[in-house]
């Protein structure tokens, strides 16, 4: 059962008397599953930050000075439903869902979910973390940095760099310019039209498989591999260094570091 009317949630709307902070609350009244919006105004240049614990974080951006938000709510075993928490301040808005507190009994307890979708304005600096459940980051012009711990991270059409860190999970990404940080330590890595911009480019797995393409290509690359084979296309290169297991290597133009490596997986890298 899906609703979205305004009837099926308790909504309270607080205002701060500090800092001239704002705090909203949306959470479902009802055992089921319900689909709720809110829209909170923000401006480019802002902070963002996104904080969940139980389901997928999507952002995709839009040309509105505002954050418009949807989530999914699905409760636990035991009826209980997320909390989400919006809290505007001058230094930018924070949304957090704020789960039952027993959610890690034992037997067959489910815990509650929450699964979001946001709009948001193109050059907010972004934070996000989750614990069980994907990241997926489209359009950002500002620097992004996510993490989560059982899930996948993909991120499209970024142009200002993105730190990305997950545990159990793949990794993305296409067409992200700007300082590149990615790792995971279970799942592959597949990254295609990078540009480092001079900033640089850090991609590493333990378990798993590297796929790499360059947008463009410059600076120092260091590429490395311990169980698996490596092929590296150095057309173009003014210096290269190759043996079994690594290829260094200088290309022509602007100076930064290109770093790739695994551990227990194939690398490649064009």
């Amino acid at each position: 059962m899906h609703s979205s009317r305004p009837i099926a949630s308790l909504i309270m709307a607080l205002a701060s008397m500090t800092l001239g902070a704002q705090t909203f609350i949306l959470q479902p009244t009802q055992a089921a599953t319900v689909t709720e919006s809110h829209t909170v105004a923000l401006a480019n240049g802002s902070n963002l930050a996104i904080k969940n614990t139980n389901g997928h974080i999507k952002v995709q951006t839009w040309d509105r000075a505002e954050v418009a938000f949807t989530g999914q709510f699905k409760p636990s075993s035991k009826d209980e439903q997320v909390k989400v928490v919006f809290e505007s301040s001058p230094k930018g808005l924070e949304i957090r869902g704020e789960y039952p507190k027993n959610q890690s009994g034992w037997g067959s307890y489910r815990g509650a979910v929450c699964e979001m979708e946001l709009k948001v304005p193109r050059n907010v600096l972004a934070h996000i973390d989750t614990v069980n459940g994907r990241i997926t980051l489209t359009g950002l012009e500002a620097k992004a940095d996510c993490r989560t711990v059982n899930g996948a991270i993909e991120a499209e059409g970024l142009s200002q760099g993105l730190t990305a860190e997950t545990v159990n999970g793949a990794i993305a990404l296409r067409q992200v310019r700007g300082a590149i940080h990615a790792s995971t330590t279970n799942g592959a890595i597949s990254a295609k039209e990078l540009d480092g911009m001079g900033q640089g480019v850090d991609l590493s797995t333990v378990n798993g498989a590297l796929n790499v393409t360059m947008a463009k290509l410059e600076g120092s690359l260091m590429a490395t591999t311990v169980n698996g084979q490596i092929s590296v296309d150095t057309k173009g290169a003014e210096q290269v260094t190759a043996t079994k297991h690594q290829v260094e290597a200088t290309f022509p133009g602007r100076k930064q570091t290109i770093h790739l490596s695994t551990v227990n997986g194939g690398l490649v890298m064009k």
